[in-house]
Order: C-alpha cells, then structure tokens, then sequence
C-alpha cells in the first residue's frame, strides 16, 4: 500500500487554503465600492452611532425596571446593588447617546418641529435617568420607604419619556406612518392627523393626473421618509414639484419635464448600487422596473400635477 508522506498532507492543506481564500476574495473583489469624496470629518464620522447606542439606554431602563419589580417582590441587598450597577450603565448610555444625537442633529436634513420634539424628549430621558440613579444611590446609603418610593416613580417617569423620545425618532428616520402604514384602514383613520383641506400650490398631494397619482405613489413608498415633509436628506424633497424640478443641495434639476434622459432623479435611480450616489442608498429596497418605469413616464408626460 502507498504511503503518504507528512509533506504531502501539508501540501494539500495549503492548496485548500488558498482554493478556499480565492473562492472568498475573487467576488469581494470583484464589486469594490466607491470611496467616498468628501473630506473626512469626525462629526460626519461619529453621528452615524447615535442610532447605535441609542438602543442601550431603553435595554438597560427596561431590565431595571423588571430587577425593581423582583426586588419588590422579593427583597435583596444584593439585588439592590446590582439595580445601582444597571442604573450607572443607564447613566454612561444615556450620556453617549445625547452627545452623538447632537452631532446627528446637526446634518439639517430632519423636519425641525419633529427635531426640536425629539430633543426635548431625550434630554428629559436622560435627566429623568439621572435623577432615578441619584435617589437609587440615597436608598442604598440611607434605606427608607421614601427613597424607594421616589425611584420607583421616577423610573416610570425615565420609561415614558424613552417611550416618547423614541417614537418621535422613529418618525424622524422612518416617517409618521412607519407603524400604521400596514395597519388596517380603521387604525389608519383613527390615528392619522386631520388632512390640510387645501394642499400646498405644487404639492403631488394635489395631482390629478394619472401619472402625478400613479409617481406619488412610488415616491410615497420608496422615496419620502428620506426625502419628504419630515426629513430632507441634501435638502431635496419628492413631494414638491418646484423642488424637484429644481434640485436639492446639489442644485441639479432632479427632474427634466419631458427629458427622462436629463433628469438627474433618473440617473440616480439607475446607478450601480456599489455607487455612493445611488437612490436610494445601499441597504434600502431599489425601485424596480415598474415603478421605474412609472417615474420615466411621469416625466415624459411632463411631470404634470
């Protein structure tokens, strides 16, 4: 029987190595994504984590709330301390978070009313979480009736206006409707604001025509919550004719009437995803050949109302 020689073993194991290395690079290779343009800066950089750590001070409330609720139960010096540790961490969070919000803010592309809500909210979260920590800390040093009770409220208070605060920064980034645009009609109705009885002059909300109705449409489920009433990425917004026909910060005509060809909102739409430029960007859902389409057509018709 042949034998095989140790060499021989390692020889194969190094030639698997790099099959399996090729297999991997060669299609990340292959799709390389642009690098950005822009001059790099530390604001730009940071206010993305807002979004990240903003989850920790609601995770960290929340499972404190439900250790005051064992403790009520079931009373422990021990477990006492352990709320002290969670509310310290709440603290820390609560703190990251208002400082990247402040760097998040400063961008201008978010509805300002909804903006100055959404602040006030989460500044009275954190200070209402500070407050809770500091009568946590007085109850461990002096234990008393008093102190627990005065936590316990201020917690409640920390919940309801996490809840607020986060509501609000979902509209923000998602839009109003981002909870009941699937909801059935009657929570549609009993939720929705009472409609404007006459819209704005230019606003698609007035169009009449098919392909106003059938492009108001596309934009309202693709395009809006970056680019409409409550958030104006690069200051562009699809529901405002006179804008689109204008451009946002770029000061491109997004749209040409009559000229598919010209309109910048087509090329957008059209790039490679891997580009940095593409609409909508990587990680949302592409317009796909339909409502493609539909826009194209909404132009050549003129991009009437």
């Amino acid at each position: 029987m042949t034998r095989f020689r140790p060499s021989f073993f390692r020889a194969a194991w190094w030639l698997l190595a790099l099959a399996g290395f090729a297999a991997v690079a060669a299609p990340a290779a292959s799709v390389v994504p642009a690098m950005p343009t822009h001059p790099f800066s530390w604001t730009r950089f940071l206010a993305p984590f807002h979004m990240v750590v903003l989850h920790f001070p609601i995770g960290v409330v929340a499972t404190t709330a439900l250790l005051e609720i064992w403790v009520w139960r079931k009373p422990s010096a021990e477990l006492r301390r352990v709320v002290q540790f969670t509310m310290t961490i709440a603290v820390l969070a609560s703190i990251a978070t208002m400082l990247f919000g402040v760097l998040r803010a400063e961008g201008g592309e978010y509805q300002p009313a909804t903006l100055s809500h959404h602040r006030g909210w989460g500044i009275a979260a954190g200070s209402s979480i500070f407050v809770a920590w500091a009568l946590h800390w007085v109850q461990l040093r002096e234990p008393g009736r008093g102190a627990v009770v005065a936590f316990r409220v201020m917690l409640s208070v920390c919940m309801a206006c996490l809840v607020v605060a986060g509501h609000l920064g979902g509209s923000l980034t998602h839009g109003t409707t981002y909870l009941t645009e699937n909801a059935p009609s009657a929570i549609r109705d009993f939720l929705s604001e009472t409609p404007e009885s006459t819209p704005a002059p230019g606003s698609l909300s007035a169009a009449s025509s098919p392909e106003a109705i059938a492009v108001k449409a596309v934009f309202e489920h693709k395009c809006i919550a970056c680019h409409g009433p409550e958030k104006q990425k690069s200051k562009f917004r699809v529901d405002d004719r006179e804008i689109l026909l204008k451009g946002g910060k770029s000061g491109v005509p997004a749209v040409v009437p009559g000229d598919p060809g010209k309109s910048n909102l087509i090329r957008l739409c059209t790039l490679p995803m891997t580009s940095d430029d593409a609409m909508p960007p990587d990680g949302k859902e592409p317009l796909d050949a339909r409502e493609l389409m539909t826009v194209v057509k909404w132009i050549q018709a003129g991009a009437p109302l």
